[in-house]
């Protein structure tokens, strides 16, 4: 044998050698993962060897339970049916096991069928051939023909339960072919789902790349010197943010954004600055005036005027299409576009501004603007903040019949037309401080839930306030009002029944020039009248009441001041005031201490016919008795009242009856009528004069620069009168005694 030859079979046989153990190796390991495999193989596989090793051992049992040395104490004739006995009872025991284990495991293995088939079949042959013979054990001998019918019963049987598991298999078969079919329907849809996502986000990019480029012509358009031009621009930011609006494959969130964008844009149009709207009332006419700058250039004014026009009909338009997507389906329902916040700030509206039976979910803000045509926001609701203050209206302005469920703000503007803000709600914050109101001003029938600011206001025509439901405080202090104010409760016909007031109510400081109503009103905490100037007479009314305190001291009436007809039913404060004329405080009801020292009684002074429940009226400031509202710590000083006329009625009506209350003592030693000196009886001719000429004055003056005078000259008055009051009705004592007057 060739050398080549021998090597090449050495190396055969050498890897014949190594390779024996690891194939071995390898055998235990698949048989190791076998095991460790599904649980049907473990237990069907151990079940079947099981009973083949049973049946390969059947005819060897006896020799091996020899073999173990066990000898169980039946006869010959019957061991073989006690081993069949114990036999069948494992087989059983196998054969449940196999059947119950992929139940309780839930486990849907294909290979289960075959496993039970194959046991079944076991199972059943063994019982056929074996259970005759166990059960012929009592009598000792086999009946073969009872043997054969059971053994055909128990294959029958066996047939039909091998029927039975192989119905099951079909069932469980179609139950996964369904399954599968409805996976497969599912996957598919699926799919066609991620399609068609896919291609509506494809889409919509390309909808959006669209868009993104007609925004960006359209703003441009904006920019065109040419009106129709930019009125196209218009319409098409118009029509993206309906787009975008309805624009379903992104979020509402994201939709808003996107719309938002457009709005900001066409507010921002709003706000830019138009020169031509400097000239708007000389260009508003139908020629040139002689006074004006066109008057030497007719045919700039025409051409100017033309543009102002154009320009107008584009913002309009603006406006027009917010107006009509704010507006809802049905009465104070939101639009397609309630829910964008507005931004209208410093605007210059040269325009009429129709934005009535609006709906605005988010803020909105039009302070600081001018209106040089009319404005009408009437029917309007407003779920969040809104702001009008800081603007000029040079026309009329309407605001009735609104509701504003945030903070609001319209103060220190100024209203040259008429204005109307009647049968309005406001549940927040409202300001109205600080404005001019140069023509008639209604806000009756209103309902205010949060606290009111009318402060430091001017009224230079009609005013009413009437019938109206102040939930919180109200502020009214500091204000002037040029012609009559009524804050009266009717009642019928209107929301409320008389005017109420279930927070403090603030009329202090303030300048009536004509004749203000208050009556019919009820007042739940405190209110204040402090402080004020009545250049006419003034009606407090009949119908009122006072649940809390009421200040109407340190004011001034130079006509009748009707305070009586009234209830107080706490601490009232008459103190430090002048009553130029008659002062009326008939029939009223004094449930608390009520004071007028400090006062000055021009006319007469009526109590007729009022009726104190626990105190007299309290004429002299005595500190060791009177608990002043506002003590000046002054332990020496009295202050006294001042009746410079003896028509007074101090009667008092208590229980049908009449009572005059005693103040005889007190008038006798702090010389309650103490005469006045020829100093202080010339310094009040001296103002009285003054008054009166200015007041005569006043009934010729008709403009309103001559009223800002006359106010002037009243504060002035009001500063020197005052000063004399407080000089005639302090008196100095010592030892009880008068030393000064």
């Amino acid at each position: 044998m060739p050398e080549e030859y021998e090597d090449v079979e050495a190396t055969l046989e050498q890897g014949t050698t190594s390779d024996a153990p690891q194939q071995k190796e390898k055998r235990q390991e698949q048989f190791v993962c076998w095991l460790k495999s599904q649980p049907i193989n473990k237990i069907v596989g151990s079940t079947l060897i099981i009973e083949a090793l049973w049946v390969a051992l059947f005819w060897f049992m006896p020799q091996v339970l020899h073999w173990w040395s066990w000898n169980p104490a039946v006869s010959a004739d019957h061991f073989a049916q006690f081993y069949f006995a114990w036999g069948l009872g494992i087989l059983s025991l196998g054969y449940i096991v196999l059947i119950l284990w992929p139940i309780f495991k839930k486990d849907d293995d294909p290979r289960w069928f075959h496993a039970r088939i194959l046991s079944s079949g076991i199972v059943g042959g063994s019982y056929a051939f074996l259970l005759p013979v166990v059960m012929s054990l009592p009598e000792g001998s086999v009946n073969s023909g009872g043997a054969a019918a059971l053994r055909q019963a128990i294959l029958l049987a066996t047939g039909g339960l091998i029927a039975l598991i192989a119905l099951g298999e079909t069932r469980r078969k179609n139950n996964n072919d369904r399954e599968a079919a409805e996976n497969l329907r599912e996957h598919q849809e699926n799919m066609l789902i991620q399609q068609k996502e896919q291609f509506e986000a494809n889409a919509f990019k390309d909808r959006k790349a669209e868009r993104r480029e007609r925004y960006t012509k359209a703003v441009e358009q904006l920019g065109d010197e040419k009106a129709p031009v930019r009125m196209g621009g218009v319409y098409t930011l118009v029509g993206l943010v309906d787009e975008w609006l309805e624009e379903e494959s992104i979020r509402k969130y994201d939709r808003l954004k996107e719309g938002q964008v457009i709005i900001n844009n066409l507010c921002a149009y709003i706000r830019s600055p138009f020169t031509l709207a400097t000239r708007y009332d000389e260009l508003n006419e139908d020629n040139p005036t002689s006074d004006g700058v066109y008057k030497d250039n007719q045919q700039k004014f025409y051409t100017d005027k033309a543009e102002l026009k154009a320009e107008a009909d584009v913002r309009l338009g603006i406006i027009k299409e917010i107006h009509y997507r704010l507006q809802g389906p049905g009465t104070d329902t939101p639009g397609t576009w309630s829910d964008f916040e507005y931004d209208f700030s410093e605007s210059t509206f040269f325009y009429p501004v129709d934005l009535s039976d609006s709906y605005y979910l988010k803020s909105v803000n039009f302070g600081g603007s001018i209106y040089q045509n009319t404005a009408d926001f009437s029917g309007s609701t407003y779920q969040n903040t809104a702001s009008f203050g800081g603007s000029t209206y040079q026309r009329w302005a309407n605001f009735s019949d609104s509701i504003y469920q945030g903070w609001i703000s319209f103060g220190d503007s100024i209203y040259q037309g008429s204005t109307y803000f009647v049968g309005s709600v406001y549940r927040g914050l409202t300001s109205f401080g600080g404005s001019t109101y140069q023509d008639s001003v209604d806000f009756s029938d209103s309902t205010y839930r949060g606290s009111a600011n009318f402060g430091g206001s001017t009224y230079k025509a009609e005013t009413k306030f009437n019938d109206s439901l102040y939930e919180s405080s109200v502020n009214f202090s500091n204000s002037t009002y040029y012609d009559q104010v009524d804050f009266h409760g009717y009642g019928l016909g209107s929301r409320h029944e008389g005017v109420i007031y279930r927070g403090t109510a603030n009329f202090s400081h303030s300048i009536y020039l004509e004749p203000p109503v208050f009556g019919c009103s009820n007042y739940e905490k405190e209110v204040n009248f402090n402080d004020s100037i009545y250049n006419k007479s003034v009606d407090f009314g009949a119908s009122t009441k006072y649940k809390s305190k009421a200040d109407f001291s340190g004011s001034v009436y130079y006509g009748k001041a009707s305070i009586g007809a009234s209830s107080y039913e706490s601490q009232v404060d008459f103190r430090n005031s002048i009553y130029i004329d008659e002062a009326d405080f008939s029939y009223s009801r004094f449930h608390e201490s009520y004071y007028f020292d400090g006062s000055v009684f021009c006319s007469s002074l009526e109590l007729q016919g009022s009726a104190p429940d626990k105190e007299n009226p309290r004429f002299i400031h005595d500190y060791p008795t009177y608990t002043n509202p506002r003590p000046e710590n002054d332990k020496i000083n009295r202050h006294i009242t001042l009746f410079s006329s003896t028509g007074n009625n101090f009667d008092i009506a208590l229980q049908g009856g009449q009572y005059t209350p005693n103040i005889s003592n007190a008038l006798e030693y702090y010389k309650f009528l103490y005469p006045l000196t020829s100093k202080h009886l010339e310094e009040y001719s001296k103002i009285i004069n003054g008054i009166n000429n200015a007041r005569n004055d006043f009934k010729y003056i008709k403009n309103i620069q001559d009223k800002d005078k006359y106010i002037t000259i009243l504060k002035n008055i009001n500063i020197e009168l005052h000063l004399w009051r407080k000089n005639v009705t302090t008196v100095t004592l010592q030892n009880g005694n008068i030393i000064s007057n």
